[in-house]
């Protein structure tokens, strides 16, 4: 509901923003978009107080789901968006959002149910389809629940005023999957998570590598382990720090490996050692298996750091291969990742282009507030043909 004391202005609108995540810039990618997103459009429109919307998944399907999977051996259904979710979410968006001009969707799948009565803009990073795709076997749930779940997801994406998708390949994924014909879909780029530093102070001398994930395998973290080892023979002095989830235990018994455990940006000290680490690498090594659109590359190249990663998911949008880092085919193989790591560390003048490229491009094209320019213009534009 509306709070009674918001006054409104004549050019602002009201905005009900509907999350599923509490409005933190820390716990990750998804977390520090979702509280961006939510920053920009508070600067631009008039949001209604911010409510998260979690409602419960009943115990009977999730139970019966799992022991279908994981007892019986056949398929199951994917209980988090079961119709009784879905519709029990869309009643309690239904009453957080009365009075508000417009609704953005912070994602788009948990809401498919949801039928605004003012016009609705969603902002995400890539549909269930993909998501789904990248992540399970489809073997293992049943076919018709999850066409279920895709058809309601492109008949909410179809009949929103506008979609703001977080890349290129985000939406093309969405195109090829659902078939989404309508012209209301912009990508807009997102910001880093960081503040970036005023300028780059790398020594030029420290070789430390740099590995920031939630989940080290997901990432591709024992991937970098094999070839770090190949690497310290020619070049004993690199270093290999590791942020995020713990490594495999192995990674550690390594000469000139490092753990520096998950670092909150909301802890002073922890985004001061953040900072200083991403300040003196060498380069950021994400040769990721799973992935979308990740922040982590944004944030290594407002401090100066280029890049290895893989030309896949929305990577090549953020990471020009040659020009402000490497990417390497899926899948990865190690020879490559020591190669492409050699080169750099041999050649300094290639080197220096690309790290000088990765800090001026961030810059200038990955920013929040360019993203919340665009965000305004068009949810004004689409408010005002829609009368």
């Amino acid at each position: 509901m509306l709070n009674s004391t918001l006054q409104v202005l004549p050019d602002k609108q009201i905005l009900a923003f509907v999350a599923h995540l509490p409005l933190q810039a820390t716990g990750g990618g998804v977390y520090a978009v979702s509280w961006h997103v939510h920053q920009e459009l508070q600067k631009r429109f008039l949001l209604t107080p911010f409510v998260q919307v979690v409602p419960a998944t009943g115990f009977g399907e999730i139970a019966v789901s799992k022991i279908r999977r994981k007892v019986l051996r056949v398929p199951g259904k994917f209980y988090q968006f079961s119709p009784r979710t879905l519709e029990r979410t869309a009643a309690l968006v239904e009453t957080y959002v009365r009075g508000a001009d417009a609704v953005f969707f912070r994602s788009s799948t948990r809401w498919i149910k949801c039928r605004p009565k003012v016009p609705y803009f969603i902002h995400t990073d890539a549909i269930f389809h993909t998501f789904f795709n990248n992540t399970f076997d489809p073997a293992n749930f049943i076919l018709s629940d999850l066409q279920r779940i895709w058809n309601a997801e492109r008949d909410f994406l179809e009949n929103a005023a506008c979609v703001f998708f977080e890349s290129e390949w985000g939406l093309r994924k969405a195109r090829e999957a659902y078939g989404l014909q309508g012209d209301h879909y912009v990508v807009i780029n997102n910001g880093g998570g960081l503040e970036p530093p005023s300028e780059d102070i790398w020594d030029g001398n420290y070789l430390r590598l740099l590995t920031i994930a939630k989940d080290f395998r997901q990432k591709g973290g024992d991937l970098v382990f094999e070839a770090f080892k190949q690497l310290k023979r020619s070049f004993p002095e690199l270093k290999w720090s590791i942020i995020g989830g713990p490594p495999d235990p192995q990674t550690l018994n390594c000469a000139g490996v490092t753990y520096e455990g998950f670092l909150r940006p909301e802890s002073d000290t922890e985004l001061t050692r953040f900072r200083a680490l991403l300040a003196d690498a060498f380069l950021l090594i994400h040769p990721t298996r799973e992935d979308v659109n990740p922040l982590v590359l944004i944030e290594a190249a407002y401090f100066g750091c280029p890049s290895i990663s893989v030309d896949d998911f929305a990577i090549p949008e953020l990471v020009i291969n040659g020009e402000t880092g490497v990417l390497l085919q899926r899948p990865l193989s190690i020879p490559d990742l020591v190669s492409s790591v050699a080169q750099l560390v041999v050649n300094r003048d290639s080197y220096l282009k690309l790290r000088q490229n990765a800090r001026s491009r961030s810059l200038s094209k990955f920013t929040w507030d360019e993203a919340g320019g665009q965000m305004h213009t068009e949810i004004r534009r689409r408010l005002s043909l829609l009368g």
